[in-house]
Protein backbone atom coordinates (compact mmCIF):
# COMPACT_ATOMS: atom_id res chain seq x y z
CA UNK A 1 0.00 0.00 0.00
CA UNK A 2 1.43 3.36 -1.04
CA UNK A 3 0.31 6.29 1.12
CA UNK A 4 2.16 8.85 -1.01
CA UNK A 5 0.28 10.02 -4.12
CA UNK A 6 1.92 9.24 -7.45
CA UNK A 7 1.75 12.02 -10.05
CA UNK A 8 2.28 11.27 -13.73
CA UNK A 9 1.67 12.55 -17.23
CA UNK A 10 -1.37 11.04 -18.94
CA UNK A 11 -0.21 8.78 -21.76
CA UNK A 12 -3.40 7.42 -23.32
CA UNK A 13 -6.87 8.55 -24.32
CA UNK A 14 -8.27 5.87 -21.98
CA UNK A 15 -6.36 7.25 -19.01
CA UNK A 16 -7.49 10.78 -19.88
CA UNK A 17 -11.12 9.63 -20.04
CA UNK A 18 -10.73 7.79 -16.71
CA UNK A 19 -9.70 11.08 -15.09
CA UNK A 20 -12.65 12.91 -16.63
CA UNK A 21 -15.03 10.14 -15.51
CA UNK A 22 -13.58 10.12 -11.98
CA UNK A 23 -14.08 13.88 -11.68
CA UNK A 24 -17.68 13.67 -12.89
CA UNK A 25 -18.38 10.79 -10.48
CA UNK A 26 -17.04 13.04 -7.71
CA UNK A 27 -19.52 15.80 -8.66
CA UNK A 28 -16.85 17.93 -10.33
CA UNK A 29 -15.49 18.43 -13.82
CA UNK A 30 -12.15 18.09 -15.58
CA UNK A 31 -11.33 19.62 -18.92
CA UNK A 32 -8.15 18.81 -20.87
CA UNK A 33 -6.40 16.75 -18.16
CA UNK A 34 -2.69 16.31 -18.86
CA UNK A 35 -1.64 14.69 -15.57
CA UNK A 36 -3.18 12.32 -13.05
CA UNK A 37 -2.58 11.62 -9.37
CA UNK A 38 -2.98 8.05 -8.09
CA UNK A 39 -3.03 6.81 -4.53
CA UNK A 40 -3.24 3.10 -3.76
CA UNK A 41 -3.98 2.48 -7.44
CA UNK A 42 -6.99 4.82 -7.50
CA UNK A 43 -7.32 8.16 -9.27
CA UNK A 44 -7.40 10.93 -6.67
CA UNK A 45 -6.96 13.92 -8.96
CA UNK A 46 -6.53 15.26 -12.46
CA UNK A 47 -4.64 18.33 -13.58
CA UNK A 48 -4.31 20.41 -16.73
CA UNK A 49 -0.75 21.70 -16.74
CA UNK A 50 -0.02 24.23 -19.43
CA UNK A 51 -2.40 22.67 -21.94
CA UNK A 52 -5.58 24.71 -21.59
CA UNK A 53 -5.67 27.63 -23.97
CA UNK A 54 -7.00 30.46 -21.85
CA UNK A 55 -7.78 34.11 -22.34
CA UNK A 56 -7.81 36.33 -19.29
CA UNK A 57 -9.26 39.72 -20.09
CA UNK A 58 -10.58 42.90 -18.63
CA UNK A 59 -12.92 45.36 -20.31
CA UNK A 60 -13.89 48.60 -18.62
CA UNK A 61 -17.45 48.34 -17.30
CA UNK A 62 -18.36 51.90 -18.28
CA UNK A 63 -16.04 52.91 -21.12
CA UNK A 64 -16.53 49.85 -23.34
CA UNK A 65 -19.85 48.82 -24.82
CA UNK A 66 -21.17 45.36 -25.56
CA UNK A 67 -20.53 46.15 -29.24
CA UNK A 68 -16.89 46.97 -28.41
CA UNK A 69 -16.59 43.65 -26.58
CA UNK A 70 -17.95 41.74 -29.57
CA UNK A 71 -15.40 43.40 -31.87
CA UNK A 72 -12.61 42.58 -29.43
CA UNK A 73 -13.90 38.96 -29.21
CA UNK A 74 -13.61 38.67 -33.00
CA UNK A 75 -9.98 39.83 -32.74
CA UNK A 76 -9.26 37.39 -29.90
CA UNK A 77 -10.85 34.55 -31.90
CA UNK A 78 -8.61 35.43 -34.87
CA UNK A 79 -5.46 35.45 -32.72
CA UNK A 80 -6.37 32.17 -31.00
CA UNK A 81 -7.24 30.56 -34.33
CA UNK A 82 -3.92 31.75 -35.79
CA UNK A 83 -2.16 30.03 -32.87
CA UNK A 84 -4.06 26.79 -33.53
CA UNK A 85 -6.56 27.09 -30.68
CA UNK A 86 -10.05 26.50 -32.06
CA UNK A 87 -11.37 26.13 -28.49
CA UNK A 88 -10.30 28.25 -25.54
CA UNK A 89 -11.47 29.17 -22.06
CA UNK A 90 -12.16 32.60 -20.75
CA UNK A 91 -13.04 33.75 -17.25
CA UNK A 92 -15.72 36.33 -16.49
CA UNK A 93 -16.33 37.75 -13.04
CA UNK A 94 -19.86 37.18 -11.80
CA UNK A 95 -20.09 40.90 -10.96
CA UNK A 96 -19.16 41.93 -14.52
CA UNK A 97 -21.91 43.69 -16.47
CA UNK A 98 -21.08 41.26 -19.30
CA UNK A 99 -21.52 38.10 -17.20
CA UNK A 100 -25.22 37.70 -17.97
CA UNK A 101 -24.51 38.08 -21.69
CA UNK A 102 -21.61 35.63 -22.05
CA UNK A 103 -23.72 32.86 -23.59
CA UNK A 104 -25.18 35.32 -26.11
CA UNK A 105 -21.58 36.27 -27.01
CA UNK A 106 -20.92 32.61 -27.92
CA UNK A 107 -19.40 31.33 -24.66
CA UNK A 108 -20.57 28.10 -23.02
CA UNK A 109 -20.40 27.84 -19.23
CA UNK A 110 -18.34 24.89 -17.99
CA UNK A 111 -19.08 24.74 -14.26
CA UNK A 112 -19.39 27.18 -11.37
CA UNK A 113 -15.86 27.95 -10.20
CA UNK A 114 -13.47 30.54 -8.93
CA UNK A 115 -10.07 31.00 -10.51
CA UNK A 116 -7.01 31.58 -8.36
CA UNK A 117 -3.39 32.27 -9.23
CA UNK A 118 -0.16 31.30 -7.57
CA UNK A 119 3.55 31.46 -8.17
CA UNK A 120 5.65 28.31 -8.51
Amino acid sequence: MNIIPQFKKIDTAEERQAVVDAAVANNDNMVFPSHVAYKNGEIIGGYSLNVVPAVMCWTHSEKATARDSLQIKRCIDAVMNDRGNKIYMTACNSNSPYYQHMEKFGYTPIWPTNIFWTQA
